[in-house]
C-alpha cells in the first residue's frame, strides 16, 4: 500500500499549485536543465547497440550527461571497460524481472555490480531509459519525500535493491497523483520543495 502524503491536503495541494506556477514563470529552468540538459544525448548513449560497443570517451561522457554528482565519476571509469558495458546493459536490458536486475547490480557480490555503481546511479541510469517509470534518488528526493511525509519505512537489514524499490514506487505513485509529465518533472518538484522554493508567498 502506497503512502499518502501525511501532511494537511491544503499544504500538499498548494505545493503542487505553486510548482505549476514556477515552472509557467520560467523559475524552475535552471533547476531543470541543469539536471536535464543533456538527457536528450545520455538517452542516445544508454542504447543498447551503443552501450554494446561503448568506449571509455562514451562511458566519460555518458556519467557527465547524468543527474548525479560527478565526484564519483573517477570511481566509475576505473571499472574495467567490459565490465561497464555488461553491468550498464544488465540493469537496463537483460530481459528478467526488475527486482532481480537492481539486486544484482546494487547488492550481489560477483553479479552485475561496479564500482560507483550506487542508488543514485542506478536510478538515473532506469530514468534516462524509461522517464515515465523511474526516477531519480538523490538527496533531495529523500528530503523532499520527508517533508511530504512519504518517505518509506524500511526494514533494519533490508538490502540496497529493496530500498532501491520502495522509493521507486513511492515516486511513482506521487508522479501519478501530482499529474506531472513524467518522473524528471517529479525530481524538479522534490528539488523545489526541499529546496524551499514553494513556501506560500
Amino acid at each position: 500500500m502506497h503512502t499518502q502524503p501525511n501532511i494537511p491536503q491544503r499544504s500538499f495541494l498548494g505545493y503542487v499549485e505553486r510548482f505549476g506556477a514556477l515552472q509557467k514563470t520560467g523559475a524552475t529552468l535552471a533547476m531543470h536543465r541543469r539536471k536535464w540538459g543533456k538527457a536528450a544525448r545520455a538517452k542516445e548513449l544508454v542504447q543498447e547497440d551503443t552501450l554494446n560497443t561503448l568506449t571509455l570517451e562514451q562511458a566519460d561522457e555518458l556519467y557527465r550527461c547524468l543527474p548525479v554528482s560527478q565526484r564519483g565519476r573517477p570511481v566509475f571509469l576505473s571499472n574495467p571497460l567490459q565490465e561497464i558495458r555488461e553491468c550498464l546493459w544488465f540493469l537496463l536490458y537483460e530481459q528478467i524481472m526488475y527486482e532481480i536486475r537492481v539486486y544484482e547490480f546494487l547488492d550481489e557480490m560477483g553479479g552485475y555490480r561496479l564500482k560507483g555503481g550506487d542508488q543514485s546511479l542506478a536510478a538515473a541510469m532506469l530514468c534516462t531509459k524509461d522517464p515515465d517509470l523511474y526516477g531519480p534518488i538523490s538527496s533531495h528526493t529523500a528530503k523532499g519525500l520527508k517533508l511530504l511525509g512519504m518517505y518509506p519505512t524500511f526494514d533494519k537489514n533490508e538490502s540496497q535493491a529493496g530500498r532501491f524499490q520502495k522509493v521507486q514506487e513511492t515516486l511513482y505513485y506521487l508522479f501519478r497523483l501530482v499529474g506531472l509529465n513524467d518522473l524528471r518533472d517529479t525530481d524538479d518538484f522534490l528539488e523545489a520543495l526541499a529546496r524551499d522554493m514553494l513556501k506560500p508567498i
